[in-house]
């Protein structure tokens, strides 16, 4: 039987390699993926390509979308 990994013993490494679709951020920021796109390329996050061509996955990393995140001040 295969165990879910525990996320408590993966090292920072790991965790800061961890790569987000624009699908799973558009939905976590309640947005639009459009909007998404543009705000991530304003702030200057390059995304990741993993395979070649029309096939080919693009992810951002979830560190660098974190650090952005909450680099931002709250709208009152």
């Amino acid at each position: 039987m295969l165990k879910a990994p525990d996320r408590q013993a993966e090292s920072p490494r790991v965790i800061e390699a961890r790569l987000v679709s624009l699908k799973t951020l558009s939905e976590l920021l309640d947005a639009n993926r459009s909007s998404v796109r543009r705000w991530l390329r304003s702030a200057n996050i390059q995304p990741v390509a993993l395979g070649r061509g029309r096939n080919g996955a693009i992810r951002y990393r979830w560190r660098d979308v974190q650090d952005w995140i909450t680099s931002h001040a709250p709208v009152d």
